[in-house]
């Protein structure tokens, strides 16, 4: 299987179910990668690859629409729909809401096809991108505090994967932990409001904020799913 098929099975919505999370270990483990899971939680190691490898592509690309940075002032929103980008956030923090439009998610009637998702610096947003499967997502970056994001062509990260193990390994070790942490997310979202609001609250105690964000009752209510009359009487 060729790097643009693996990552693609790899990133394939269907692989986010235990199951398919399973096979995934028992390929890893065949030690054709040496890829070591830690327990969901993006580490500052796994961070400061991901900061490697984007200055390794700044430095040998030889087209300026492989790699663009964008500037954020503080509220503003980048709003993309383009499956061929991937993006990686420089400096500052951002409110991610990613919205699914598949015929499978829009024909329930009444469900709830957004996710609202919190990303720091040296973090990667839209990685679902790499897949070659039609993910159907729309992303809306709306910067917490004065940020930066680049954004990166995908076909130029993969033949660059393809020449440099390495940088499979680590972006695979990326991939994995993030579908550890919507593993813990789905479960914890199956629970009462008093849970989901403890796993959302918890789980940002993680994230490198930036002192100017402000951790409002609104972003609280997006990213737990809970309303914010209920968050006010509760923290």
């Amino acid at each position: 299987m060729n790097v643009h098929k693996f990552i693609s099975f790899v990133l394939h919505s269907e692989v986010f179910s235990a199951g398919c999370f399973a096979i995934l270990g028992t390929v890893l483990q065949k030690g054709a990668l040496n890829i070591e899971i830690g327990d969901g939680i993006v580490t500052e190691e796994l961070k400061k690859s991901m900061k490697q490898i984007v200055a390794e592509l700044q430095r040998n690309s030889l087209d300026s629409q492989w790699l663009h940075q964008i500037p954020l002032e503080k509220k503003e929103e980048y709003v993309t729909k383009d499956p061929t980008k991937i993006y990686f956030i420089e400096r500052g923090n951002l409110l991610v809401t990613k919205t699914l439009t598949s015929d499978a998610i829009l024909d329930v009637q009444g469900i709830n096809n957004k996710i609202y998702e919190i990303f720091t610096k040296n973090e990667l947003i839209a990685l679902e991108n790499l897949s070659d499967e039609n993910t159907n997502l729309a992303f809306k970056m709306s910067a917490l505090v004065s940020s930066e994001i680049i954004s990166i062509d995908k076909e130029y990260l993969l033949n660059y994967c393809t020449n440099k193990p390495s940088f499979l390994e680590a972006i695979l070790k990326y991939a994995t932990t993030n579908i550890l942490q919507y593993e813990e997310k789905s479960l914890a979202f199956l629970g009462s409001r008093e849970q989901r609001l403890s796993w959302s609250v918890e789980t940002q105690k993680n994230n490198e904020l930036n002192d100017e964000v402000n951790m409002t009752n609104r972003i609280l209510s997006k990213i737990s799913r809970v309303d914010e009359s209920f968050i006010s009487r509760n923290i």
